[in-house]
């Protein structure tokens, strides 16, 4: 028991940008400025529910902006333990002192990117439908949320934000990922449609294709992937950030790759969709 204790502890503390100081014996809920501890319950994990699993660790480990733009990036933190789940957000809020056309990205990353209170309804309705009223074999579910945040020429940013999802049903975990993209002068959030020509969506898939069979042709992390279908990249069209000299899309498990692979992105050189961008884009860009 101290053992499982122990490992709880430590794997709720690392990979967050921020310390959280945990009570097992609580319900905690963390919002933007305050701390609320509810009724007090027991909590019990086992060791198969408080595996991390490693295939989301390459992108853990990838280096952002957050340093370079700390003047204004709030690290925020959402904790939620109960019997039946547990909800461990960081997300990044930006400084509205520092300038109010802020408000926008910071609404736009709690109400469409975190969605708390529907992440919550929906795993109170899955765990109805395992039909265990007595609740003797639940196991709890977890949501864990983190992010990175990259800086374009000082006027844009883009924020990866992925999900680990531990359903109680599956002994692994589910990957999701959304992006946004935000220029931080004009107070505006940006969209496919911002970057690339009208009409390009069909050029673009083709190229991030290409790209998948350059990959697999040599044999490293792609060699079981598949290309994207144009249904899937359509859904899937603004999930990528601009990091450097190149665009990064994200899938979702299983869309680009089986979910064992641990494959989650390509990049595109930006040389390559230079002839997809906009011209006032395709001029910022060093290629």
């Amino acid at each position: 028991m101290r053992i499982v204790s122990f490992l709880m502890i430590v794997l709720l503390i690392i990979g967050c940008k921020i310390d959280k100081e945990l009570t097992q014996s609580s319900v905690e809920i963390r919002s933007k400025d305050s701390l609320i501890v509810s009724d007090t319950v027991t909590v019990q994990l086992n060791s198969k529910e408080l595996q991390h699993n490693i295939k989301i660790n390459p992108i853990k480990s990838d280096l952002d902006d957050s340093n370079i733009i700390k003047d204004y990036v709030i690290n925020r933190q959402f904790y939620k333990n109960t019997d039946n789940y547990i909800i461990d957000f960081c997300y990044p809020q930006l400084d509205e002192n520092y300038n109010p056309k802020f408000e926008l990205f910071n609404d736009f990353v709690k109400n469409e990117l975190m969605q708390l209170s529907k992440i919550e309804q929906n795993i109170l309705e899955s765990q109805e439908l395992l039909c265990d009223t007595l609740q003797k074999n639940l196991i709890r579910e977890h949501r864990i949320a983190e992010y990175k945040i990259y800086q374009q020429k000082e006027t844009h940013i883009s924020v990866l934000f992925y999900l680990e999802n531990h359903y109680a049903e599956t002994k692994g975990a589910y990957y999701t990922f959304k992006t946004v993209n935000f220029d931080k002068i004009k107070g505006k959030l940006l969209y496919f449609e911002d970057y690339f020509l009208p009409g390009s969506l069909s050029e673009v898939h083709d190229i991030l294709n290409s790209e998948i069979r350059i990959q697999k042709a040599k044999g490293d992390l792609f060699y079981e992937c598949f290309e994207v279908g144009l249904e899937d990249f359509k859904i899937a069209k603004n999930d990528f950030v601009i990091n450097d000299d190149h665009i990064v899309y994200y899938f979702n498990d299983c869309v680009m790759c089986p979910s064992f692979v641990g494959t989650y992105c390509i990049e595109i050189p930006l040389e390559k969709l230079k002839s997809v961008l906009k011209q006032n884009w395709s001029n910022r860009f060093v290629f």
